[in-house]
């Protein structure tokens, strides 16, 4: 996304989409005739991850370009798009590979899976490659007919001048990298619930596989649900209290977590609110962007903020084991919290870039 992101600013965000569905396409036919560990790494690991990264930033940067007056909604439509294609690619997915659902597939059912992934690969051929013809960037200067718009002000309420601010200035921003590091807290302590939920709800006395299943699937129909109503929230009040807003509930969840174990209801209803605050991150972060650094170059500079998102799957995964040794699952959680209100200090430091 660093890449691709400044890529599309200089040939649109139509060639960049078109080589990220060409990349998704050929990595998922490579994959299906892959048969070592080594060879899907390559192929289904780094290859895949490359294609989605050339495609992913196009549409929220166009998006964005068209609908400044709705931005926060539009990206979060389009991001929430992101997360309901794992949703319904996993179910079918499933229901093609392990159509009886059996605990453990044999050989039979994994002899199935080459399959599956060129059936994908011609999908995902068509609608990235698809979509990615639609995209086009409005004319320069547009505006939507009748919209003025929002004036930015410091905290001493004086209007400042909207900037367009490229990358290599943006990023000797302090704002800019205390953006990326509320981004860092917020992030890790929603992955921190998608990799330990199951786990956690494994050890209460109600636990159930099925209802654990779920639970996963409602939750990230909260997490799709949430990319868009954070973001028309944001386009209503502002990314700032939104950003707060999102970090000290999902903070507040995260810290009485540990007590759901006792009501299978109540663990659903957390998992599904965690889910809920951890989908506002994708809405509310390019929201921001936009706001501080300008829509014109949100591409480029929302490609680096994004890094925030890989630092935080992996700091969240090193640190809950030494967490949970030192602190017990209590512990671990409540400091999954404060990760989370760690991002509500740094909001108070986060304001508009001064005028060169």
């Amino acid at each position: 996304m660093v890449f691709s992101g400044q890529l599309q600013q200089k040939i649109g965000p139509m060639k960049v989409g078109l080589v990220g569905g060409i990349i998704v396409t050929s990595a998922l036919l490579i994959s299906s005739f892959m048969t070592s560990f080594i060879g899907m790494l390559f192929a289904y690991g780094m290859l895949f991850g490359i294609g989605i990264g050339f495609a992913y930033v196009c549409p929220i940067a166009c998006a964005a370009k068209w609908f400044p007056d709705k931005k926060g909604l539009i990206n979060g439509i389009a991001v929430a798009g992101f997360g309901a294609g794992a949703f319904i690619f996993n179910i079918i997915a499933t229901s093609f590979v392990n159509p009886n659902g059996v605990p453990t597939i044999s050989a039979t059912e994994f002899e199935r899976v080459p399959a599956l992934l060129r059936i994908l690969a011609i999908i995902y051929a068509f609608m990235i490659i698809g979509g990615s013809m639609t995209l086009k960037n409005p004319p320069e200067g547009y505006k939507p007919k009748g919209w003025v718009p929002t004036p930015i002000k410091n905290e001493n309420n004086e209007v400042l001048e909207v900037q367009d601010i490229p990358r290599n200035k943006a990023i000797k921003l302090p704002q800019f990298w205390i953006l990326w590091g509320m981004f860092v807290l917020t992030a890790a302590s929603g992955l921190f619930t998608i990799g330990y939920y199951k786990t956690f709800g494994n050890t209460a006395d109600w636990a159930d596989d099925t209802f654990l299943s779920l639970v996963g699937s409602m939750a990230a129909l909260f997490n799709g649900l949430g990319r868009v109503v954070w973001g028309k929230l944001a386009d209503t009040f502002g990314y700032k209290k939104m950003l707060f807003g999102m970090a000290l509930f999902q903070g507040i969840l995260m810290i009485t977590f540990a007590i759901t174990i006792e009501s299978k209801f109540a663990f659903l209803i957390w998992v599904c609110l965690i889910y809920f605050c951890f989908g506002g991150n994708f809405s509310l972060y390019p929201t921001a962007t936009t706001d501080l650094f300008g829509p014109k170059n949100l591409g480029p500079n929302y490609g680096v903020i994004f890094t925030a998102y890989g630092i935080a799957g992996v700091s969240g995964a090193l640190l809950a084991k030494p967490l949970g040794n030192a602190f017990g699952v209590w512990g671990l959680f409540i400091s999954m919290g404060i990760f989370s209100i760690g991002a509500i200090f740094l909001n108070k430091l986060l304001k508009p870039p001064k005028k060169d």
